[in-house]
């Protein structure tokens, strides 16, 4: 007679290994040639950067001039009828700057503007007076021929170790009360091959 209960063959779970066992020592190396890129791009950044300083300036001397248009009122509604005058206040800003170039390249200006901040916050940007309103500018004004000297022009190349300097013009439509008032003025270089350059203007 069979036992029914006799124990059944063993059946336990046949493991079957599919991959081989994981190299740790490929897997470290991986991992340390990926942190290692990352941080000798930032030495490289570092050391570069201490490497190239960025330009220098100052703004050595501001000189200003009011000026005031009148602009007569013309028909308001109908025919014939004469509206109000209107006073514009302008403020030309007429800035001495120097800037020096301490790269081991040339460094070229691309571009430059002056933003004024009045004391409530509010902002008036205004971009150099280009060559040609440049010459404009002392042909209107003849007054203003005593604070004449060349322009520091855009695209003005400054070679190593040299310092280069001129005359930029600005023009804002503010009172000589808001100029009086504003609590700064900064001038922005902008320069190729090197940062940009921001200067700040004597309050006086």
């Amino acid at each position: 007679m069979t036992d029914s209960f006799s124990n059944p063959p063993s059946s336990g779970p046949n493991l079957t290994q599919v991959d081989g066992p994981t190299n740790f020592g490929r897997f470290a190396v991986r991992m340390l040639i990926a942190l290692a890129i990352p941080t000798l791009a930032i030495l490289l950044w570092i050391k570069f950067e201490r490497q190239t300083p960025a330009a220098t300036g100052e703004i050595a001397r501001i000189s200003i001039f009011p000026v005031q248009a009148k602009i007569t009122g013309g028909a308001a509604g109908s025919p014939g009828m004469q509206g109000q005058d209107e006073i514009i206040n302008q403020m030309m800003v007429l800035a001495h700057v120097r800037l020096h170039n301490p790269n081991q390249a040339p460094i070229r200006i691309e571009d430059d503007w002056a933003v004024v901040t009045l004391p409530d916050g509010e902002t008036r940007r205004s971009l150099a007076a280009n060559a040609s309103d440049f010459e404009k500018v002392f042909v209107a004004y003849p007054q203003l021929a005593p604070l004449r000297m060349e322009p520091l022009r855009r695209d003005t190349v400054v070679q190593p170790g040299q310092t280069v300097d001129g005359l930029v013009i600005f023009s804002y439509p503010l009172s000589r009360e808001q100029w009086d008032s504003r609590k700064s003025m900064q001038l922005t270089l902008e320069l190729d091959n090197s940062k940009d350059v921001t200067l700040i203007a004597p309050q006086g």
